[in-house]
């Protein structure tokens, strides 16, 4: 069994982990008030916090083998850290942004989004997706055992997507208040979509969130990349 394979399955044996990556994404494209009108808003918000929920519950997947020894036993066998993490990583985004894919399809099909504006939330998710799994990875190098991670992370999504524009307009907050949210990954993947929501094409704001999330990506599979694992 490849480390893709062993990855993957262990991360669907989690009943968290499947509640929050397919029944509720999928839950919720059916919800129509929050597809149309001003409440597309909230309908992006939560997908973004749900995503970014998930993503980080596949990656607790590497705390999990440092806490149980199973990476020491990985290790053992002819495979190198590099090539460990590389197969993790990609067994967390591949199925992910497959699931992004088919809410995007859903959408088109059940309120007539365009092509464009389909495109364009798939791959701001998709990116989005990408920097979550990074930014998950790099996070659960800072700890030892996944409860201090968990408990950590799930106060750090709940701040940052509050401040984000997800729930709540930012023009709500005071003005100091506005581009706090700008140190993390939902800001920018909301300020690119609601960019597409508003002009319904892929604006300057549409690739600026895009560039940010890259950059993101890059920053925290560099750090994560660079620290010690055993």
């Amino acid at each position: 069994m490849t480390i893709f394979n062993y990855t993957l399955l262990k991360a669907l044996r989690n009943p968290l982990t499947l509640i929050f990556n397919c029944v509720l994404p999928i839950l919720l494209v059916f919800i129509r008030p929050l597809w149309e009108g001003e409440g597309m808003m909230t309908g992006h918000g939560l997908l973004i916090f749900i995503v970014w929920a998930g993503t980080f519950l596949m990656a607790q997947g590497i705390l999990r083998d440092r806490e149980s020894g199973a990476l020491t036993r990985i290790l053992a066998a002819p495979i190198s850290m590099r090539n460990y993490l590389t197969q993790n990583l990609l067994a967390y985004m591949v199925p992910l942004t497959l699931q992004i894919m088919l809410i995007t399809i859903m959408g088109k099909m059940l309120y007539s989004w365009t092509a464009t504006f389909s495109a364009g939330l798939f791959l701001a998710l998709a990116v989005f997706t990408v920097t979550s799994v990074a930014m998950s990875f790099a996070w659960n190098c800072l700890f030892k055992t996944k409860d201090s991670s968990f408990m950590s992370f799930s106060a750090l999504i709940t701040f940052g997507t509050m401040l984000s524009d997800a729930f709540v307009p930012l023009e709500f907050f005071p003005d100091s208040l506005q581009y706090v949210g700008a140190i993390f990954p939902a800001w920018w993947a909301m300020r690119a979509i609601n960019s597409l929501s508003e002009l319904g094409t892929m604006g300057a704001d549409f690739w600026t969130g895009i560039a940010a999330l890259i950059l993101f990506a890059l920053v925290f599979l560099l750090y994560g990349g660079k620290r010690r694992m055993i």
